[in-house]
């Protein structure tokens, strides 16, 4: 599967939001994907892990993966794929945005 890589173009409005254009688009890899969202996955996967009551060893069992598999997920060592995403997103009832996304 394939996504898209953009270059953004940022203009600050007077009310200081923010506002995109797109300005060129190429092909995106999974670890890329993770990196155009700001980097908080690592964080957010053991909060949402950590509220549902799961030890990394059940989240590993519920993804169909291992423990380590989620270790590493957490401590930033390595990312899931796509496929992987969307299942965690279906577990943790939010979006995929929401996981990749840094909470403020």
């Amino acid at each position: 599967m394939k996504f898209l890589k953009y270059f953004k173009e940022i203009r600050i409005n007077k009310d200081s939001n923010h506002s995109f254009k797109l300005l060129n688009f190429e092909d995106l890899t999974d670890d890329e994907l993770l990196g155009v969202s700001g980097g908080g996955f690592s964080d957010n996967l053991r909060q949402e892990r950590l509220e549902a009551g799961w030890t990394q060893e059940e989240l590993g069992k519920l993804l169909f993966t291992s423990k380590q598999a989620v270790c590493n997920w957490e401590h930033g060592r390595r990312q899931p794929n796509l496929m992987l995403l969307q299942e965690m997103s279906n577990l943790f009832e939010c979006s995929i945005d929401a996981l990749l996304k840094e909470r403020k």
